[in-house]
């Protein structure tokens, strides 16, 4: 790569949890005591699947609600953004987590294969991901105060990620709605409580009160 510079690029992918509740850091503390920090309202996370490029070339990271399949897939769709926009072979550096082993991902390597190689890390060697320390760096610094709302806490990490660096960097702002109305999981539309007419399959058995034994 170094012979061809302007024809490859090397990037460092992993993903990340942000939540809503602040970043612990290391302190101080007696023996025994446990400390504790304040916090309002219900804790919410972000997952950033992210990769930075060598030699300080720029990064790419994408903000959105899971760490599943469909959010590699929507990294992968940056990165192809990066790849027609540079006009360069892109080699990506990968864990072993369950997001890039699935089926669907490695479908989606393979279709990219005359542009892409992928390297895979060793098991358990966070210390060979330059983009670990990125990591470290974007909670220890940008994640130390509550946001007053999920909109804030999108838009602060956003900056975050922008103050890290690089010549050219993509970040996408996936969060969906549902997220920034403080849902949990995405809604599926239906009315609160059982369904009307709903039967189980498996009948309930009944239980009876706990009575005293005869004597």
């Amino acid at each position: 790569m170094r012979l061809a510079p302007e024809q490859y690029e090397l990037h460092y992918e992993d993903e990340t949890h942000l939540e809503t509740n602040p970043h612990l850091g290391r302190v101080w503390h007696r023996v025994g005591q446990q400390p504790t920090l304040p916090a309002a309202g219900t804790n919410r996370r972000l997952t950033v699947f992210g990769s930075v490029a060598a030699f300080g070339r720029g990064r790419v990271e994408v903000l959105q609600a899971r760490q599943d399949s469909a959010g590699f897939a929507r990294y992968l769709a940056a990165l192809d953004a990066r790849h027609a926009a540079t006009g360069r072979d892109v080699i990506l550096v990968l864990d072993n987590g369950p997001a890039h082993r699935s089926n669907v991902t490695q479908a989606a390597l393979a279709a990219r294969a005359d542009w892409l190689e992928v390297i895979p890390l060793a098991r358990y060697s966070p210390q060979l991901n330059p983009k670990e320390h990125e990591w470290r760096l974007l909670k220890r610094d940008h994640r130390g105060h509550l946001a007053p709302s999920p909109r804030a806490f999108v838009d602060a990490a956003v900056a975050g990620l922008q103050r890290l660096g690089g010549a050219d960097c993509t970040i996408r702002d996936e969060v969906p709605q549902w997220w920034l109305d403080g849902h949990r999981t995405e809604p599926t539309g239906r009315p609160p409580g059982r369904p009307t007419g709903a039967k189980d399959t498996k009948p309930r058995t009944r239980r009876s009160a706990s009575l005293p034994a005869p004597t």
